[in-house]
């Protein structure tokens, strides 16, 4: 009797940041993992100017390549037009779907998955998407969602599913160690390795390696092309250089700003509650009332357990105007136009990993623009959740797999395997999982 086979298969996000679909299969069982979109300011969709079709959403995002077209995922009525896709109900898999975190390039497609199919999420993430949809925050498509825990395996048929807590710059964040018959998978998900006191990745690495890896697929994130004169081999190290700033350095980096500026706005990301928690602290710390806008308030309240601020709609202009130096005030990317009210009033602008990101997307600039047209001092105060090369490289030494594949990346051939083999993958093509080792596959 023939030996039934596990199989990988690489969808989405292999030269990209985000968007990352990954399935493994074994007979009629298969997990995908994750079920993200990709930042595409140039695409139609981006900047939500236009309408959305709620009965075409799965054919829309196709068709528009926003989605990974994985056979067996999407409801039939969602790919009727699809004549060479595959719908949920015709699947010959036993299909679960692994979300590793809650940024946008992860899971911001997961609303589109077939409610036939399970979808599983932290408990942690499934508690900050819950209060995310309450705010308007939440993804396209309407389904419910599974839980997993931390350090708690979860079984998928032949598969067996362990969620192992990593440090990410968003709570719930997790890496899967996934036992098949065939050899041991991790897929990191994103992660760092110096975010936060006590520090998470020892632990993290520690359990993984315990698990055993034979094939680590990594991210990579902060790998770049060499610009000139730079060294092309990156050399692991777990230690942080002295120019890296961590999550915990930045409270005091606020605070004396906070204390030598005039009226202080701040801009931050809603997925990352610990920077909210930074914000009311630092706003008590120095004798400052903390302004928030009405969805950060609902976060504040359900994710903290915090009531010291005050909601902008509580607070007119000319109070803050009247006593800038009281005030701590939150102003989101789409709600920038307020600070014209705040013309001629000496102060500063704190962009704490808030939208828009960075310099890739058009509206940075944008807001610059802004920011400095109203008077304001522009003040970068945050810190990356992304480990940087020489700890992509050291987490690769240290769990020292058969098979690395990096992908997550514009530049994933950067990182190596020493001692191992090193995969980049092609779009499309299966790779047969033996003995802990991939074999490009014409199966399917």
């Amino acid at each position: 009797m023939q030996e039934t086979a596990t199989y990988l298969k690489f969808w989405a996000g292999l030269t990209s940041i985000g968007g990352t679909v990954i399935s493994v299969e074994h007979g009629e069982h298969r997990l995908v993992f994750d079920f993200g979109l990709s930042f595409d300011p140039g695409n139609i969709l981006s900047g939500k100017q236009v309408h959305l079709r709620p009965a075409r959403l799965v054919h829309d995002y196709l068709r528009l390549d926003m989605i990974a077209a994985v056979p067996g995922v999407y409801s039939q009525s969602e790919v009727s037009d699809c004549a060479d896709l595959m719908s949920a109900e015709e699947s010959p898999w036993q299909t679960a779907v692994l979300i590793s975190h809650l940024h946008l390039d992860h899971m911001g497609a997961m609303g589109l998955v077939s409610p036939r199919i399970p979808v599983f999420l932290t408990e942690e993430s499934l508690a900050l998407y819950r209060a995310l949809a309450v705010i308007g925050e939440g993804v396209d498509g309407a389904r419910e969602y599974s839980t997993c825990q931390f350090n708690v395996p979860l079984a998928h048929g032949p598969f067996v599913i362990t969620p192992l807590r990593v440090d990410h710059d968003i709570c719930g964040a997790c890496s899967f160690h996934i036992r098949t018959p065939h050899g041991n998978i991790l897929y990191t998900g994103d992660y760092r390795l110096y975010g936060t006191t006590p520090p998470i990745a020892p632990q993290w690495l520690e359990a993984a390696t315990a698990l055993g890896v034979d094939v680590l697929i990594s991210e990579g994130t902060t790998l770049r092309a060499p610009e000139e004169g730079e060294r092309e081999e990156i050399i692991g190290d777990g230690t942080a250089p002295d120019t890296l700033v961590n999550e915990d350095m930045l409270p005091e980096k606020l605070c004396i700003l906070l204390s030598s500026t005039g009226l202080a706005f701040f801009n931050i990301y809603h997925r990352n509650v610990r920077r909210l928690a930074m914000m009311l602290d630092a706003g008590k710390a120095v004798g400052r009332t903390v302004v928030l806008e009405r969805e950060t308030a609902y976060l504040a309240r359900m994710m903290l357990a915090r009531e010291d601020f005050v909601e902008t709609d509580d607070v007119c202009p000319s109070a803050i105007k009247g006593n800038p130096t009281q005030y701590l005030v939150q102003n989101s990317y789409h709600n920038c136009l307020a600070l014209l009210d705040f013309v001629g009033v000496s102060g500063c602008y704190i962009h704490s990993n808030g939208v828009p990101l960075g310099t890739f997307d058009p509206a940075y600039a944008k807001l610059r623009a802004l920011v400095d047209k109203c008077g304001l001092e522009f003040h970068y105060i945050g810190a990356t959740g992304h480990a940087i090369p020489q700890h992509l490289q050291f987490v690769v030494d240290t769990i020292a797999p058969k098979v690395l594949v990096p992908l997550h990346s514009f530049c994933p051939q950067r990182l190596t395997a020493a001692g191992g083999e090193r995969v980049l993958p092609q779009l499309g093509i299966s790779y047969r999982l033996r003995d802990g080792r991939l074999h490009a596959s014409p199966q399917i």
